[in-house]
């Protein structure tokens, strides 16, 4: 009998049938666990490197640095008060750290009979002071008196100086008041400020009243000063 009569014969079919099968299907089983594990390595490998791609490329926030805006944020404004020989008296806004020359600029700018250099135009403006332009003819009588210092008001002739040298702080101007020891711009003002809005002084120790001026500056002083 020829192979292939015996191929062909019933018998013959069933006994290759028996044997190819398991054999067939265990070859497809090997051939796809090969397939699914070569498949599983390449998708992790190329999961890994797109995570450690991730993790080098994305920054780290630091939830406690400063913000852009927080830094950038302005100065607050400060306020204070133009008063004398000035176009528009008032309170004026200026930016922190603004000069002198600014705030009579805001206030509108000198009147014809200011004198100009009763005031420091360059000085750094304080938050709350006020600010004093005195008038020419009060500068000039002051130099004509010779004492550095204005007449007194209702024309008696005195001038801020008493005939023993002490300074009269009912007359004297910012710049008189600075001669005294431990009174600076900052507190001649207030004196100014305080003798406008209350009157004269009555007694030396009414400058106590003023603020900024204690007991133990008033004894500091009180050799250098009258109120006339």
């Amino acid at each position: 009998m020829s192979f292939q009569e015996f191929a062909d014969s019933r018998p013959s079919r069933m006994r290759l049938s028996q044997v190819s099968k398991p054999v067939l299907a265990g070859a497809c089983a090997l051939i796809i666990a090969c397939v699914v594990g070569v498949l599983f390595a390449v998708t992790s490998a190329d999961a890994g490197g797109f995570q450690i791609t991730a993790a080098a490329d994305e920054p780290t926030e630091d939830a406690n640095a400063p913000t852009a805006e927080a830094e950038e944020a302005p100065a607050p404004d400060i306020y204070v008060h133009v008063a004398g020989c000035v176009a528009s008296p008032g309170i004026c806004k200026l930016p922190q750290g603004a000069r002198i020359a600014q705030a009579i600029e805001a206030a509108g700018g000198f009147t014809e009979d200011a004198a100009c250099e009763s005031v420091n135009l360059a000085r750094e403006a304080q938050d709350g002071e006020q600010i004093i332009v005195a008038p020419a003819a009060e500068a000039a009588a002051s130099a004509a008196n010779g004492t550095g210092a204005p007449a007194a008001a209702g024309g008696s002739g005195q001038g801020s100086a008493a005939a023993d040298g002490r300074v009269n702080i009912n007359t004297a101007t910012e710049a008189d008041l600075q001669t005294i020891s431990g009174i600076g711009p900052s507190k001649a003002q207030k004196i100014i400020a305080y003798r406008e809005s209350n009157g004269p002084f009555k007694t030396v120790e009414d400058l106590c009243n003023v603020s900024g001026i204690g007991e133990k500056t008033l004894e500091n002083i009180r050799d250098q000063i009258t109120v006339g």
